[in-house]
């Protein structure tokens, strides 16, 4: 009885027939296909095949399982997101953001590409068939879970840092236009008594996003009074979005702040008689589309040119620096933003006290210069 060849613990080498033999062994010959079984049929004998085995194998040694773009996205960075999320190190909003991205253009062009197969070339290509914003953040989104490959060895290199070109090709371009203070206050006398009233002095007086000055409870606004001044002093700890719909966690963890209301708006926000501050009349808060759309269409009665919404928080940040003439760390502090050195990260822990006093003084100094543009104030 003839012996049986012992299995090779490297491919393997059967004879085809007609002095022909069926060589098959696992590597990743860079073909798209990633790390995965191939074969191939050489005229020989049977050392002809173990000398082409071991030719083989030593070209693709250094060969291992290489993930898809998706595996390495689902495997190494989803879950990353997630953790984030619930740790309150990143809003919902944000991850809602990423795999938006994900799916519409990093997915569908990469997914089931191995990390090792993608190429500088194909992601030029690929960025220029996007508008900027969606090419940016695409570029972005792939660079991170790249990172993750490169961390754990699945790729050599990061090819999303490569110093691509971005295209101009736009979409919707959103509006940076913002308000001086008089400005506001006009916008501000012509939206009273609507639903964007009391969400427009969150952002334009207080610094709110618009998600932000939808989520207090009434039960959150105290008074206080400094120098002579009556303010509301809001507590920022959940947001609310387009739909009414509540979110126990803001942007980022530092977004959990008090916000101060100067008079005499403070005396509009402190007579909010309902659960909510901005409440729909229903025991619920209404959500930033309804506010939006009184917004934009009383300007339009009173014949003001109306800004997004969401950019009187840009117009409170530039008119409190430039024409109340806040400190730039004490504004970035008001607004929720992490500061930039290891004492502001850290460290510093501002009491509501503080910014009432900032905010008190700043108008103090403003309405003392008498220079008439505060209206009816």
């Amino acid at each position: 009885m003839p012996r049986r060849r012992a299995r090779s613990t490297w491919g393997s080498n059967e004879d085809a027939g007609n002095g022909r033999r069926r060589l098959r062994y696992w590597a990743d010959l860079h073909d798209g296909r990633g790390y995965t079984r191939h074969s191939m049929t050489i005229v020989g004998s049977r050392r002809d095949g173990d000398e082409t085995l071991a030719r083989l194998r030593v070209e693709h040694s250094a060969d291992r399982p290489t993930p898809t773009l998706r595996q390495a996205y689902e495997a190494w960075y989803l879950p990353e997101l997630r953790e984030r999320v619930e740790s309150g190190d990143m809003a919902p909003h944000s991850m809602t953001m990423y795999e938006s991205t994900w799916r519409a253009h990093v997915c569908p062009a990469w997914g089931n590409t191995p990390v090792t197969d993608i190429r500088p070339l194909g992601v030029q290509q690929w960025l220029m068939g996007m508008t900027t914003e969606s090419a940016r953040k695409s570029l972005a989104l792939m660079g991170r879970v790249l990172a993750k490959c490169v961390l754990y060895e699945a790729a050599p290199t990061n090819v999303a840092r490569e110093d691509y070109r971005i295209p101009r090709r736009t979409g919707r371009e959103h509006s940076k236009d913002v308000y001086t203070l008089s400005e506001l206050l006009a916008a501000l006398d012509a939206v009273r008594g609507t639903a964007a009233y009391i969400p427009a002095i969150m952002c334009g007086l207080a610094s709110c996003r618009v998600g932000e000055s939808l989520g207090p409870l009434r039960a959150e606004v105290r008074e206080t009074e400094v120098h002579g001044m009556t303010l509301a002093v809001v507590d920022i700890v959940r947001q609310v979005d387009r739909y009414g719909h509540v979110a126990d966690r803001l942007k980022t963890r530092s977004s959990e702040r008090p916000v101060v209301v100067p008079e005499p708006w403070a005396a509009d926000v402190l007579a909010v008689d309902a659960e909510w501050l901005c409440d729909n009349g229903c025991g619920e808060p209404i959500g930033s589309a309804v506010a939006g759309r009184a917004w934009d269409a009383r300007l339009a009665d009173a014949g003001l040119s109306p800004i997004p919404f969401r950019n009187l928080r840009n117009s409170w940040r530039t008119y409190m620096r430039w024409e109340l003439g806040v400190a730039e760390d004490m504004l970035e502090a008001m607004m929720g933003h992490v500061g930039r050195n290891v004492g502001e990260i850290h460290y510093d822990r501002p009491r509501w006290e503080v910014f009432a006093a900032a905010v008190a003084d700043a108008w103090m100094r403003y309405r003392a210069r008498d220079n008439g543009s505060l209206g009816t104030i």
